[in-house]
């Protein structure tokens, strides 16, 4: 028998137990010379993986398990799991925290050499010479790194940022505003033509207050005021509103504005790193990103409809993943829809990409600069689940399957249990739960709180990027150009066709069936516009909507909203308290109680849509955006367009008119069989919002929502609320675009 032979045979016989399972160590005080077991760990989980490889090419089929014991575990590359990485069939292979402990697995790498900076510059304000300090980053200059994160231990530091500029060029019309992507027109003095103008970037809400870009420049005319980006912008560079909110961007990473404690630019054409600390000099562990991606399951993707092989079994138990960089645009990536998020990219700091029946179970996924978990292309009962996932810079959980067309592999998945709070904090308008073209999933029980845009987001693509346009809404044809970052380069044309109509193409709208229930969701919305707690834009059919608690989220114009070409979906036993419903198209919202809501009827509203059963209650005499009291109905649409409102209940404690509101309502052929009247709430001032035996509701059919399985499995929303009511958590990026972030 060869050595060789010998090691595998003596390693099968140290990791299987007397249990019929496999099992292996690692340690930071370990050797990947060990044979991993408890006494002799491994040091690094590359080891561990690769002897697990040797089981199963040994045809070992028994669950396996990776115990790794406390400690920092440096990557200075992504830890990639294969197909021979599988677990053997109907089996599991777990990488798991030991009892008790809490291993980090981390890219960052610490910032040796600091220096006090003694010769003034003179592209930095005069105040702040004394407080800088630099560092060689030799391997910047060689151009092998350049990050767009930098940490004080875990804690994100801010880059130097300049104050918020106004391009000088109006806000475009809309059917216009992918033309001249990248051309900024600045006011006199925001932008220079800096010596290392690589490093440079400006941060900017293009055109709409829904969306940022991080752009990078490649010409900056002093004399003409107008810069070129090296890539294009989502929309064009104008104004977005009047007033304070038309400064709607800014410069990062250049001297002149480091100008604060905390702030840190990097110079690559230099090699070094400035920061001013934010105590007398700076942390020993001031750390910087290798990686953008820490972990990723890889099996084998193809374009095609069928052929795709992914890697099986694997579970990731109990591990705290941190400091990831940012992620950077490139011309080559394709967004999903207005860019909140890139497909198919490696962005996040744990990504399966071609993957089935795998897990991550009560993981901390924290301090990043970009996100959490991503689900890309195939990907199938996948379960997210118990995880703490919070202060990342982008979408905290993305599962993104193929463009429209005829491939739907990326289904049947499962995100429940999660606590969700503080992300997208430099990429604001990265959703906390991004669903996109993904069907049949199951989001269960997660607490989704602190956010500057919306909570969750279930879209696809709309027909008008097929050149189909909208009778109400989108009139002109052909104005979106082809070669658009935005959508058009995941569509499958072969396989799409020619649609002539919006029906025709959302039948390759694959985000349909989805059940989105029991979740809280609350201070979410706090820094872009235009948002809602839940959103749905041209998902697919069939999704539901059902039995979640929103609030706290005052600057959602809905708290959920059906937007363009959403169909045939639901909203179902739904307590929203704040802002209600936004409704346009064919789609049915019943049984929910909405305090101090109402429903918006849109004027792309659609005969068969549904209002049936609900209850609407109000105590606060709240003025609608266009002036007088806000009725129970926002009223957009004409009485032919909108579909059935019957059986609903009112009740105000206000002077609002509900009489004459319901007059109205029939004389428009709305509302026949609906009340006006106290639903009796078991105990409304401390938020019990089930229904007394003899309440009206009950009577005319109307169920009683279960409110005590509404949240965390764990830490239930109501139980909670009954304890210490609706407070804000105080957290998250509440930033005013006008203002620095700090």
């Amino acid at each position: 028998m060869t050595k060789v032979a010998v090691k595998i045979c003596v390693l099968i016989c140290l990791a299987v137990s007397a249990a019929n399972a496999a099992e292996f160590y690692v340690s930071t005080g370990g050797s990947d010379d060990n044979p991993g077991t408890k006494r002799e760990p491994f040091a690094t989980i590359q080891r561990a993986r690769d002897a697990l490889r040797v089981l199963n090419d040994e045809g070992v089929k028994e669950d396996s398990t990776v115990w790794i014991r406390d400690g920092v575990y440096q990557l200075s590359e992504t830890l990639v799991f294969g197909l021979n990485d599988s677990a053997p069939d109907g089996h599991t292979i777990t990488y798991s925290a030991y009892r008790g402990e809490k291993p980090i697995l981390t890219s960052g790498v610490r910032i040796r050499g600091w220096q006090e900076l003694e010769m003034p510059s003179v592209a930095m304000h005069t105040f702040t010479e004394k407080n800088i300090w630099v560092a060689d980053v030799p391997e910047a200059k060689d151009g092998k790194w350049s990050f767009r994160t930098l940490y004080s231990g875990e804690r994100m530091l801010p880059r130097a940022r300049s104050k918020a500029y106004s391009p000088t060029t109006e806000r475009i019309d809309r059917s216009l505003r992918w033309t001249d992507l990248n051309t900024l027109n600045f006011p006199k003095g925001a932008l220079k033509n800096w010596s290392n103008l690589e490093d440079v970037e400006i941060f900017i809400r293009p055109n709409h207050v829904w969306i940022v870009n991080y752009l990078g420049l490649t010409s900056v005319d002093e004399e003409n005021c107008v810069a070129k980006t090296s890539i294009p912008a989502t929309y064009n560079m104008g104004r977005i509103y009047k007033g304070e909110e038309t400064k709607s961007f800014w410069v990062e990473n250049v001297m002149e504005v480091l100008d604060e404690p905390g702030e840190w630019v990097l110079n690559t054409k230099q090699g070094k790193l400035y920061l001013w600390p934010e105590n007398e000099r700076p942390r020993k562990l001031t750390m910087a990103p290798k990686l953008r991606e820490l972990i990723r399951v890889e099996g084998k993707n193809v374009d095609e409809i069928g052929g795709d092989i992914p890697v099986k079994g694997l579970v990731f138990k109990g591990l705290t993943l941190v400091c990831g960089d940012r992620d950077v645009w490139t011309n080559e990536d394709k967004g999903i829809q207005h860019d909140w998020e890139m497909w198919d990219k490696g962005n996040a700091l744990l990504r399966f990409r071609g993957a089935e029946n795998c897990a991550v179970i009560d993981c901390e996924l924290r301090n990043s600069g970009g996100g959490g978990i991503r689900l890309d292309r195939y990907a199938q009962n996948i379960r997210i689940e118990g995880n703490y996932i919070h202060d990342l810079g982008g979408t905290a959980i993305l599962l993104a399957g193929y463009g429209p067309g005829l491939k739907d592999v990326n289904k049947n998945n499962v995100v429940i249990n999660n606590n969700i709070h503080t992300c997208s904090e430099l990429h604001w308008h990265n959703p906390g739960i991004f669903i996109w073209q993904s069907g049949e999933n199951k989001i269960l029980n997660n607490r989704i709180h602190d956010l500057p845009y919306d909570a969750i987001v279930l879209s696809g693509v709309r027909p008008r990027f097929f050149d189909i346009t909208d009778p109400v809404k989108w009139t002109e044809k052909g104005i979106i150009p082809k070669d658009v970052r935005e959508n058009m380069k995941t569509i499958r044309w072969d396989e799409c066709g020619n649609p002539q109509n919006a029906d025709e193409a959302r039948r390759f709208a694959h985000a349909r069936n989805n059940l989105i229930q029991d979740n809280e969701i609350h201070d979410v919305m706090q820094t872009l516009g235009d948002g809602n707690a839940i959103y749905f834009s041209c998902a697919g059919e069939g999704n539901i909507v059902r039995r979640n608690l929103l609030y706290l989220s005052p600057r959602a114009g809905g708290q959920i909203r059906f937007d363009d070409d959403q169909e045939y979906s639901t909203v179902d036993q739904n307590i929203l308290i704040g802002s209600g419903i936004t409704l346009k198209h064919n789609n049915y919202v019943t049984n929910n109680v909405l305090i101090e809501g109402s429903v918006a009827f849109k004027k792309e509203i659609y005969p068969g849509s549904k209002i049936t059963g609900n209850i609407f209650y109000s105590t606060k005499k709240t003025e609608g955006k266009r002036g007088g009291v806000q009725e129970p109905y926002i009223m957009q649409a004409p009485k032919e367009k909108i579909g059935e409102t019957n059986n609903n209940l009112f009740y105000t404690t206000t002077d609002i008119d509900l009489d004459a509101f319901l007059d109205k309502a029939r004389g428009l052929g709305l509302d026949k069989d609906s009340k006006i009247g106290d639903p009796m709430f078991k105990d409304f001032d401390n938020y019990d919002f089930r229904l007394k035996k003899d309440s009206p509701a009950l009577k005319m059919g109307i169920k009683s929502i279960d409110i005590e399985k509404i949240g965390l499995l764990d830490d239930p929303a109501f139980a909670r609320i009954r304890k210490q009511g609706l407070v804000s958590t105080g957290g998250g990026p509440k930033v005013e675009f006008s203002e620095k972030h700090k």
